[in-house]
């Protein structure tokens, strides 16, 4: 049986299974290749060292050895556990939907870039002592624009004029964006929304993960989680996962 042994390979646990007694397999995302299962055995008796790299959430650096279509964990050193994730519950809620949607999504698109996203995204998680849920929604905006869906902001999606000449406006995921009041009625999924809303929609599009935090306060957060996963769903072609059930509540509360 043919093997090949492979070094270095970081990634983003994403999902932890458990695999008979004392075994686990991961779903790792990594920016070599892609998202892959990797069997740990016996990982929780004899191979403990081995045990912190395999919990979801932490950052790590692998040594695998591959089989045909199976990758399975020889070695590994635990780069970032990102202990603030396992104490803090509003980002481990949000981190969860980020593995949720990566698992369902992520396949043979940039590899490089969405690993530094959520690199980038994971340490702003770390370092900032608020406004988790500003860098979530940042992240899902980051992502669907990366993958083909940006949203449209700057004009009405369906007529191309300048939302500035409206007093009224609606964002509409078929539509693909902003929608003026001339338009509405071609859009029965619309949501109505400001120009205030616009500004903190393209404010955490365009900034950087690492500047979330100095975002200015965002009037109604639980507005914008609505139009972002409404759109998310809607483009991917995703059902409501559990996840975003308990980071709804979050927006809610």
């Amino acid at each position: 049986m043919a093997t090949d042994n492979l070094k270095a390979i970081e990634g983003f646990v994403l999902r932890e299974i458990k695999y008979k007694e004392t075994s686990k397999i991961i779903e790792v995302f990594t920016k070599d290749l892609g998202r892959i299962s990797i069997i740990a055995n016996s990982v929780e008796k004899k191979n403990r060292e081995n045990l912190a790299s395999t919990l979801r959430f932490t950052k790590s650096r692998y040594e695998l050895r591959k089989s045909r279509d199976m990758y399975y964990l020889k070695n590994s050193d635990l780069l970032n556990g990102y202990k603030k994730s396992f104490k803090n519950f509003d980002i481990i809620v949000y981190k969860s939907v980020i593995s949720d949607l990566l698992l369902r999504t992520i396949d043979e698109i940039d590899r490089e870039y969405v690993f530094r996203l959520l690199d980038n995204t994971y340490e702003a998680f770390e370092k900032s002592d608020c406004k988790f849920s500003y860098i979530f929604l940042s992240f899902l905006l980051k992502y669907i624009s990366f993958i083909g869906f940006k949203p449209n902001f700057d004009y009405c999606t369906s007529c191309q004029k300048d939302i500035r000449e409206f007093e009224s406006l609606y964002f509409s995921a078929n539509a693909g964006g902003v929608i003026c009041t001339n338009c509405r009625e071609y859009y029965k999924d619309r949501i109505k929304v400001d120009i205030k809303d616009i500004i903190d929609l393209k404010r955490l599009l365009y900034t950087a993960s690492s500047q979330i935090h100095l975002i200015a306060k965002i009037d109604k957060p639980s507005k914008l989680y609505n139009i972002i996963i409404e759109y998310l769903l809607n483009k991917l072609e995703l059902k409501k996962f559990s996840s975003l059930n308990w980071a709804k509540k979050l927006f809610e509360s």
